[in-house]
Parts: C-alpha cells; structure tokens; sequence
C-alpha cells in the first residue's frame, strides 16, 4: 500500500481487524510524509468500511483464507470496486487432501496453511463473487524460499532462547517442527502460494 502510493502516487486506503499493525502502518506512512495519500482504518473484511464502488483497485495480500466467511469478504471487494476495477489476490494454496495432518490442525491455521483452499477452489470463490478470473499463476519457489526464511528465524530465536516465547504458543521447537513439513509440503506440490487477478463485471 505504502509502496503503491511512494512509487506510483496512488491514492490508497488500508484496512486491518487489529489496532496494531493499524497503529505501525500510520507510523511509517507519517515518516515517509505520505498522509495526503495514505490512510489506514480499523474495520472488518467482510464489511469493509467504504462506500460502493469507491476503488479502481483492490488488493487481498496473504489474508483471505483467514476469513471465516470468504464469499462474504468477496462481495465486499467486488461491492467497493468500480465496474471494470481489478482484484488481485496473493495467499496460501493447498491440496487438503495430500496435506499431513500436522498442517492441519489448529496451529497450521494461525500460520495461513491449515483452512488454505486449492488454487481451483480460489478461482471458483472468485467467479462466483461476480469476478472475472484474468490471470493465476502459482508461486511455489516463492512458497519455498519463504518457508525456508521462516525457519531460520526460529532456529535463530532458539539460539536466543526465545523457545517458551508467547509468540509461540506451542514452543519454538513445535513451530520448526511444523515449519519443516510444511516445506516437505511445498516440495510435494501440496501446498504453495499462488497470485489472482481478476476485474469486476
């Protein structure tokens, strides 16, 4: 968001459930003096806190499958995009049904994998909010590399001695555990990350 408005000069709004990343959000668009451009709200996606068709461009980065009602969250983006306006989606894909069952239990879904549908079931999620499907591409290397980051980190936060950390409410030791089959996930082609693009009818 930040990015698009610093690069391209968009006008963009951001929206997030918690007051946090809210809060840091607003922080770094004020260092970057990009208030006349930037802004961020508090809201829910699934009733999102704009007027219809009020955007040109919308982006859902790596949260729809965390959505406890995602054809809810869809019509509200398709609701606030101008018609011809365009969506583009980027999360978590997976094959539920190759998936071992440490990926999916209640972990694996704080970590974006465990409720994750299949790159067909985002498309068809899609197309039944009234988008037209432009373009989808897996990014299964991006999966890969990022999982690998993830798990150094926690290695990493083990040698600080940082394993009975809240951030990680089953211990570090779990969290790398759960990390390495997930790369072993993302090898076998069960699970991956994937971008959509669609334009609203």
């Amino acid at each position: 968001m930040i990015l698009a408005a610093r690069e391209f000069g968009c006008v963009v709004s951001g929206v997030d459930y918690s007051a946090d990343p809210i809060r840091a959000a607003q922080a770094v668009t004020e260092a970057e003096d990009l208030c006349d451009r930037v802004d961020f709200v508090r809201g829910d996606a699934e009733a999102l806190p704009f007027a219809d068709r009020s955007f040109d461009v919308a982006l859902c980065e790596c949260s729809l499958c965390t959505f406890p009602d995602r054809e809810r969250a869809l019509a509200e983006l398709h609701r606030v995009l101008r018609r011809g306006g365009r969506v583009a989606i980027t999360d978590v894909i997976a094959d539920r049904e190759r998936l071992p069952g440490s990926l999916r239990g209640a972990l694996a879904e704080i970590a974006c994998v465990g409720a994750a549908p299949s790159a067909d079931g985002y498309q068809r999620l899609i197309e039944r909010a009234g988008f037209k499907l432009l373009a989808a591409e897996e990014r299964g290397a991006d999966a890969a590399a990022l999982a690998q980051r993830v798990e150094d980190r926690l290695r990493g936060a083990r040698l600080l001695g940082w394993a009975d950390s809240p951030a990680f409410p089953g211990g570090v030791e779990e969290a790398i555990e759960l990390t390495r089959v997930a790369r072993q996930a993302i090898a076998e082609g069960s699970l991956g990350y994937a971008i959509f693009a669609a334009s609203r009818r």
